[in-house]
C-alpha cells in the first residue's frame, strides 16, 4: 500500500529514477567485480569492495575450514590466493592473457531491501551436475556503491 501511494506523490519519477540509477550503478559494480575477477585484476577487484567485508568462500584449497572472512588481511590473503592458483591453472591451459577465467553468471536478479543497500543474486556453471550460487549485498558508501557480503556456495546436483 505504501509504495502505491508513493507512486502517486509529484515527487513519484524522482523515486522511480533514482531506483533506475541505482540499479544502474548496483549492476556496473556486479560487472566490475566479474570482469576484474576473470581478469586477474587485484587493483580493479578489490576497488569493487567496501573496507571492511565479509565473504563466505567456497573453496577449501583456497580458504580452509570454510570460516566467515570478515577481516581485511585475511580477506585479501585468500583473494590473492585464489588470483595466483587460478592464474597458474591459466597458464597450464595455455592462457597467459587476460581474461583468465570465464565467468557467466545467470539469472542475475537485483533487490532493493532499502534504497541504500541492494542485494544481488546469481549462479555459476553450466554443468548438469553442480551449480554455484552466488549472493552479494552491496551497500551505497561515502564512496559510491561497494560489495560489502559475499556469500558463495556451489552445489552438486547429482543424486548421492
Amino acid at each position: 500500500m505504501l509504495r502505491r501511494s508513493v507512486l502517486y506523490t509529484p515527487l513519484a519519477p524522482f523515486a522511480v529514477n533514482s531506483q533506475i540509477t541505482s540499479e544502474a550503478e548496483v549492476r556496473g559494480v556486479i560487472t566490475s567485480f566479474l570482469t576484474a575477477f576473470q581478469d586477474l585484476d587485484w587493483p580493479a577487484f578489490r576497488k569493487c569492495w567496501a573496507d571492511r567485508p565479509v565473504v563466505f568462500h567456497p573453496c577449501a584449497r583456497i580458504h580452509p575450514g570454510g570460516s566467515r572472512i570478515d577481516d581485511p588481511e585475511t580477506f585479501d590473503a585468500v583473494w590473492k590466493r585464489l588470483f595466483e592458483t587460478s592464474r597458474k591453472s591459466a597458464a597450464e591451459r595455455g592462457v597467459d592473457t587476460p581474461p583468465f577465467l570465464k565467468l557467466e553468471p545467470k539469472d542475475l536478479r537485483i533487490d532493493f531491501p532499502s534504497s541504500d543497500v541492494a542485494v544481488v543474486t546469481f549462479h555459476l556453471g553450466s554443468s548438469p551436475s553442480a551449480i554455484g550460487r552466488r549472493m552479494f549485498v552491496v551497500a551505497h558508501t561515502n564512496v559510491g556503491w561497494r560489495i560489502t557480503h559475499l556469500h558463495a556456495s556451489n552445489l552438486s546436483l547429482s543424486p548421492e
